[in-house]
């Protein structure tokens, strides 16, 4: 049976300030890893970077698109959620959690070869990689702990 019912807001999900709170920090976050990975042109040259980019579009898109949504619709408007609207939001955040951890995992172990090897980690590029696959695990944690907010209200 399809959850049609509205949904009882609890602290962290969807609609509530800390929930607000929760994706502008995620949006911050997936948008300083999407900068770093992008300041440097040597980016393209390996495809976990490219692959960590194109998950940090998706993220910052997603992220952008929901706090919109929430901003508009739910603050000022305070209609509840339906179940199955928080169902969709709670899968579209495991899927995107998975690429997140996937990307920065991909991204943390080529900066690990790179470093290796000295010669490839010129003009501080190692670093902003690094940098930006960390942001790319702290991302994959905190949209796996919205996720988990927003499971909660799920009846």
């Amino acid at each position: 049976m399809i959850p049609w019912n509205r949904h009882v807001p609890s602290w962290g999900s969807t609609g509530t300030t800390w929930g607000i709170l929760l994706r502008s920090v995620q949006l911050t976050i997936s948008i300083a890893s999407f900068l770093l990975i992008i300041i440097r042109p040597d980016f393209y040259y390996y495809t976990s970077f490219r692959f960590l980019w194109i998950v940090m579009c998706f993220i910052i898109t997603w992220n952008g698109l929901l706090l919109a949504w929430e901003a508009i619709f739910h603050c000022f408007f305070r209609q509840p959620l339906l179940q199955i609207e928080v169902l969709m939001i709670v899968m579209l955040d495991w899927v995107l959690s998975l690429l997140s951890l996937a990307a920065g995992s991909a991204s943390a172990s080529v900066v690990g070869q790179l470093l290796s090897r000295k010669e490839l980690c010129r003009h501080n590029f190692c670093v902003y990689c690094q940098v930006s696959a960390g942001l790319a695990l702290l991302n994959w944690f905190l949209i796996l702990v919205s996720a988990m907010f927003n499971i909660r209200t799920l009846k």
